[in-house]
């Protein structure tokens, strides 16, 4: 039986994916001491899950996903 080491890169953007639209809870749930310290435990564990050749795509994904959320966080809300 072989065993795969690493996720495949289809498996590590399903999973981004799963961190994109939990963020908010994790950030909750989360005994970081702050935002960028949760960012650094993700992306430590999500790059553990990956091969080595796919480490800058993962790296990317999850800088736009931080970051896209951390805009939506900051942008003022719409006015009707």
């Amino acid at each position: 039986m072989v065993i795969a080491l690493f996720k495949s890169p289809a498996e590590l953007d399903v999973l981004i994916d799963e961190i994109g639209q939990r963020l908010d809870i994790l950030y909750k749930t989360s005994t970081a001491a702050s935002r960028a310290e949760t960012w650094a435990s993700l992306t430590t564990a999500v790059l553990k899950l990956a091969a080595p050749e796919d480490h800058e795509h993962v790296y990317q994904r999850l800088n736009a996903l931080f970051s896209a959320h951390a805009s939506r966080r900051e942008a003022p809300p719409e006015q009707t």
